[in-house]
């Protein structure tokens, strides 16, 4: 799978007197034709998970514990429920457990006022109807602390956060690829100072611009329109000004197709900003084609929530 997304890991209790870890990372996004980087991906996630376990286990130099497994989910942070297993910092949580009868490490864990509301939750959030169906009932409370990237100061390590792999450079893709990965969780990362969102959100910014900047510098105008749509999250201002400048630089041999719709798609990202409305009007009063053509994208775009 290319496409990046939150993936949860489940780190059973230790002891009796300790809790089980729900950790939630990202899976960064990977060409699925690149299978080098969807490996590493994949590697980086596990990796990730290991590390945060590892800082909230107490395990100290045994190393990081093994999860009985990982699992995706469908969720909103909109939902009340969903958000909780959302929330930028982790805490304790009441969720449900239930898992395959012959096979433990296939299992499910989630939130519900009841067991009946877990349920409709689970069907909700997974497109596997035959796993929900083999799942054992009743299912049971469980208590839980959730951990996030935030959790622990992964910021002090800005490479173990990107959300895609082509935000690395390709001298660091070879270094963390072959063996790098392993240096930068040889030991738990600290969970104090803590994480603020101002924090977080700077060192992913700056992981986007300097991707951004080496777009630029090698003239690669698609790329940088597929960026904006990533700037977009961090900054928007700044994606404003990216999507401006884009539309004035294009050359003839550029790939107008693949831009229109990545220019269209980062100002669908920020229909909430209020730049966004002046730009549009400067965009319809002009008579170039690929400005209609992003317009007529966006439109398209902007139907759907």
């Amino acid at each position: 799978m290319g496409i990046g997304h939150e993936r949860f890991y489940f780190y059973p209790a230790a002891a009796p007197t300790r809790t089980a870890l729900l950790v939630r990372v990202v899976r960064p996004t990977a060409p699925n034709f690149a299978e080098p980087a969807v490996e590493f991906a994949e590697a980086l996630a596990d990796a990730k998970a290991g590390a945060l376990a590892w800082a909230w286990s107490g395990a100290g130099e045994a190393g990081p514990p093994a999860p009985l497994g990982d699992f995706c989910l469908h969720l909103d942070e909109a939902t009340p429920e969903d958000a909780e297993l959302l929330a930028f910092h982790g805490r304790a949580l009441e969720l449900w457990w239930t898992a395959e009868e012959e096979q433990p490490a296939a299992f499910a864990v989630g939130p519900g006022a009841d067991e009946e509301a877990f349920w409709e939750w689970l069907a909700a959030s997974l497109d596997d109807d035959a796993f929900v169906g083999r799942l054992r009932r009743p299912a049971t409370p469980i208590p839980v602390r959730l951990v996030t990237e935030a959790d622990a100061r992964l910021v002090d390590t800005p490479l173990l956060l990107v959300d895609d792999v082509d935000w690395l450079t390709a001298e660091e893709f070879d270094r963390l690829y072959h063996g790098g990965l392993a240096a930068l969780t040889a030991r738990p990362p600290a969970t104090s100072p803590a994480v603020t969102e101002a924090e977080f959100r700077a060192v992913k910014l700056g992981l986007v611009e300097r991707a951004l900047a080496d777009d630029l510098a090698r003239g690669d105008r698609r790329a940088a329109a597929f960026r904006a749509s990533e700037l977009a999250r961090f900054d928007p201002p700044a994606a404003l000004a990216l999507i401006e400048r884009l539309a004035g630089s294009l050359r003839c041999f550029d790939d107008r197709k693949g831009i229109t719709w990545a220019l269209a798609y980062a100002l669908h990202r920020l229909r909430r900003e209020p730049g966004r409305a002046g730009l549009l009007e400067r965009w319809r009063a002009a008579s170039d084609r690929l400005r209609r053509d992003v317009l007529a994208e966006l439109e398209q775009l902007d139907r759907y929530p």
